[in-house]
């Protein structure tokens, strides 16, 4: 990674204090941090030590790679990018860095439920809105957001006006990660336009041998793709929010129950990997070395599986574009990337804010995580797994759509299905699509009745919690 110009310490806390946005606390507050308290002078953090959580282990110990012998490495010297950044940070500002890898939100949860101060800064972000407020501080008001971010502040983490979560980078979200010589030996030079000619595509794949799409179906928060490709096939971006303006959301006539059985439809018909991968890194060498087409995925999936193509191979192979158009058009959803919290029960706050804002002033660091850096006065850099789709949308054939807030309606969508108990590790998917017995591709009787246990008790807590949709 290209180190920054070096800086004086002392122009490095001026920038920041100059720094205008989330965290600053706005000009009514003065001297005072969004939660009331008086900030502490920047010059007096010098030896701090702040210490970071992160599930992105790619960026702290480097990107899993292939060597010749087909052993696999991680590549410290040129992906390990949050690494290197952390050094340069500590080099301008004196403040030390101990960055730790996490899996997933289960590792930190005991330390915030015992509200212990370990954890400065961490990014995790698959929390309920609950409990970002419950374990992260304040990160800015969303106007302080907005007027730094734009409308992707809207969709950041945020509850009665704040924004407990900050996200630097954009991308476009949820499209399809696939290996160009699998689909060019199938007879494609792209991803089609139409499900009718995706279809056809997966199965004349299907039938070279070559699993179609590597679903890792081990966990289940590869599913919650569904939750935005409902966006695809309705072209409608508050389509899980207005779930409550149905009795029957699971069923295939609600537009989120179309996504669903769509998805199931697709495993009943062989696309997905015949048995289940071990882990999400054995799922992404599947695309890499072409024993898999594609993946539905973020934009976030690209670079890892960029580095694990053979050796010999151009890691170009790998690419990004635009789901088919599902009958409502063609889209990709535009969403802020690369979520930033502090901990609430952080006793460096004002370090660990330093050192999230370092990272929103890196276009660098964001590009090469494959995000576009988002605040404003910064220049991104926009890196080049972007282009097919860039050119779509350019050209007319792929519109933008916006992910959409967190707004009264999503919270209690959300409520409806906590309180159902389908909501925690995506049930509300997971469930309907393992009720198909693959072994009997042509047997939907056991899906059918889930629709319907689903939809029962999707009624009954919305109507004990008394919510409905507000325009």
């Amino acid at each position: 990674m290209k180190i920054k110009r070096l800086l004086a310490i002392l122009t490095a806390i001026l920038m920041i204090i100059a720094l205008a946005g989330c965290g600053t606390g706005g000009s009514d507050q003065g001297d005072k941090d969004v939660s009331g308290s008086e900030k502490t002078d920047p010059s007096s953090l010098k030896g701090t030590t702040i210490r970071v959580y992160t599930h992105m282990g790619q960026r702290v110990l480097g990107e899993e790679k292939k060597d010749e012998h087909g052993n696999t490495y991680r590549d410290v010297e040129n992906t390990a990018y949050l690494k290197y950044l952390a050094e340069d940070f500590t080099k301008e500002t004196g403040i030390n860095v101990e960055l730790h890898v996490v899996t997933n939100e289960e590792e930190l949860r005991p330390f915030f439920q015992v509200k212990d101060d370990i954890v400065d800064v961490y990014t995790c972000p698959n929390w309920s809105l609950e409990e970002w407020k419950a374990y992260a501080e304040p990160y800015c008001t969303l106007e302080e957001g907005i007027e730094q971010y734009g409308e992707y502040a809207k969709a950041m983490p945020q509850v009665d006006g704040y924004i407990y979560s900050i996200m630097p980078g954009r991308a476009y979200n949820q499209a399809v990660v696939y290996n160009e010589e699998v689909i060019k030996a199938a007879g494609y030079d792209e991803i089609p336009a139409t499900l009718e000619e995706f279809n056809n595509m997966c199965e004349k794949i299907k039938s070279m041998g070559i699993t179609p799409i590597s679903l890792h179906r081990i966990e289940n928060w590869p599913l919650a793709t569904v939750q935005d490709f409902a966006i695809y096939v309705s072209g409608n971006p508050n389509v899980f929010a207005e779930c409550l303006k149905t009795e029957n959301p699971f069923s295939e006539t609600s537009p989120f129950g179309k996504t669903i059985k769509m998805y199931t439809e697709w495993k009943a018909r062989g696309f997905f990997e015949p048995e289940v991968y071990t882990d999400f890194g054995v799922a992404m060498d599947s695309v890499a070395y072409g024993r898999a087409a594609m993946m539905l995925f973020g934009s976030w999936v690209v670079p890892q599986i960029q580095g694990r193509v053979p050796e010999g191979k151009d890691p170009s192979i790998i690419k990004f574009a635009p789901a088919p158009d599902f009958g409502a058009g063609r889209y990709v959803l535009a969403a802020p990337a690369d979520n930033w919290a502090i901990s609430k029960f952080s006793k460096n706050k004002e370090a660990a804010r330093m050192f999230i804002e370092y990272i929103a002033n890196d276009a660098e660091f964001i590009a090469n995580s494959g995000f576009i850096a988002n605040k404003k006065g910064v220049k991104p850099i926009v890196p080049e797994l972007y282009a097919i789709i860039d050119e779509l949308v350019e050209s007319g054939e792929c519109k933008v759509i916006l992910q959409p807030p967190n707004d009264e309606n999503a919270l209690n969508n959300q409520k409806v299905l906590e309180e159902a108990g389908l909501y925690a590790d995506y049930k509300y998917v997971g469930l309907l699509f393992d009720a198909l017995d693959v072994t009997k591709p042509d047997d939907w009787s056991a899906y059918n009745k889930q629709v319907q246990i689903q939809n029962e008790l999707y009624e009954r807590y919305k109507k004990e919690l008394g919510v409905e949709w507000k325009d």
